[in-house]
């Protein structure tokens, strides 16, 4: 029943003993605490034993965790530019996911160059080939609702593979290094394995396995953390994946300080999400059975070649399983954790700083030779002022426009009076 936000008795009695201990956590920590490998919570009884501080100082890190994990996580620690780029590496490894080979390094104004000076940035580009690939495994349509509407996701986001990161201390590396308090350093290792063989320091792989075809919304309200897919098996021949899908719902009214007592909501024969926008509730409606579809709904994901289009990563599907239930339990369904830019696909991408004043990376155009970009400056002026309801932008009517409706009304008023 965990599956379904339902602790287990020995996950309840190991939760007592390590609120004994602490006294209650932020609630990133308390939703890590509710889906993660139950060894590693008794690990951290340990460690409260030895320390009780520093549990609470990982607690304090798992708001960090989770924004990393997200599509859009705003201002977060990223390196600034190095000072002798080198250029993006191509993959030589054998998985069964190919990976795509890189286009030429972008063009990215450095923070220690001299003002207008542009210099190579060792940034991979998304690869519209990988796009189109996924896309045609999918049969050019939504796994999940069969909509023909689709767009391309990544399943581990994409800005924490676009660059080297040497920095020990960097977000990258605090991310992967803080996984390992939750799950054993054997499944993290092959997470990462899948996503940089090379090394954490080294560029990512743009691969198909690691894309997905949703409709819109599901794509929009899967980067808010409102549902997470569980893969339950992959065939012999890896031509069929099987997941199963659960609705996320954000848990309402939670303190600052919780008890990790909490019980989560229950997600069984759950078929509406509330709280992934601000107002109003998200469905799914399966265009195939059509009904909507409820949490627990399992779905067949098939290629019939395996080797040029390879189905999504398990190992992959089974990291986003749990980090995305924790984003969906502790607030990332809700607006007031995030800054909700635009992501991948569209190509506007938010380069993270912590900080530094080094230049955001700009998009790529979807160019895969021969890029040419330009580096701006994309600071808004004070005014004017913009009205955000959904995160689309309101603004008021031209005056010019007001005034000649003004006067059409005057008009008409005149010649009904005479």
């Amino acid at each position: 029943m965990e599956d379904f936000n339902i602790p287990s008795p020995e996950r309840v009695a190991l939760l007592e003993r390590l609120q004994e201990a602490i006294g209650g956590a932020p609630p990133y920590f308390w939703a890590a605490c509710q889906v993660c490998d139950l060894e590693a919570l008794e690990k951290l009884i340990e460690l409260a034993r030895i320390s009780s501080a520093a549990v609470r100082i990982i607690a304090g890190q798992c708001r960090n965790m989770s924004r990393y994990w997200s599509a859009h996580p705003g201002e977060l620690s990223l390196p600034s530019t190095p000072k002798n780029p080198t250029p993006v590496p191509s993959s030589s490894d054998s998985s069964s996911s190919p990976a795509i080979s890189a286009p030429p390094a972008k063009k990215q104004k450095t923070s220690d160059s001299p003002a207008g000076k542009v210099t190579s940035s060792p940034l991979l580009s998304r690869s519209i080939t990988a796009k189109a690939l996924a896309k045609q495994r999918d049969n050019f349509r939504c796994v999940l609702t069969g909509e023909a509407c689709t767009e391309v996701a990544h399943i581990y986001p994409f800005h924490s593979i676009k660059y080297t990161e040497g920095d020990i201390f960097g977000a990258r590396h605090a991310f992967w290094d803080l996984l390992k308090n939750f799950w054993p350093e054997e499944k993290v290792s092959a997470w990462q394995m899948e996503l940089f063989p090379g090394g954490i320091n080294e560029i990512g792989l743009e691969r198909v396995s690691n894309l997905i075809t949703l409709s819109p919304s599901a794509r929009a309200i899967w980067d808010r953390g409102a549902f997470a897919l569980k893969p339950i098996s992959m065939s012999n021949d890896n031509t069929t994946l099987k997941v199963q899908f659960f609705w996320q719902k954000k848990q309402q009214g939670i303190e600052a300080t919780t008890s990790l007592l909490t019980t989560p909501f229950c997600t069984i024969d759950l078929e509406q999400n509330e709280g992934a926008y601000d107002h109003g509730k998200s469905m799914f409606f399966n265009l195939d059975t059509r009904e909507l579809i409820k949490s627990g709904e399992i779905f067949e994901l098939q290629t019939d070649d395996p080797d040029t289009l390879p189905l999504p990563s398990f190992k992959l599907l089974e990291m986003q399983w749990f980090l995305q239930r924790i984003a969906g339990m502790a607030g990332a369904a809700g607006l007031d954790e995030f800054d909700w830019d635009e992501d991948s696909d569209n190509e506007g991408e938010i380069y993270m700083k912590w900080g530094t004043n080094s230049d955001e990376d700009i998009p790529n155009l979807g160019l895969e030779e021969g890029d040419i970009s330009l580096s701006i400056d994309r600071s808004l002026p004070a005014s004017p002022q913009f009205l955000r309801k959904d995160n689309l932008p309101i603004t008021e009517a031209p005056k010019h426009h007001t005034e000649e409706a003004d006067a059409i009304f005057r008009h008409r008023s005149q010649n009904e009076s005479s």
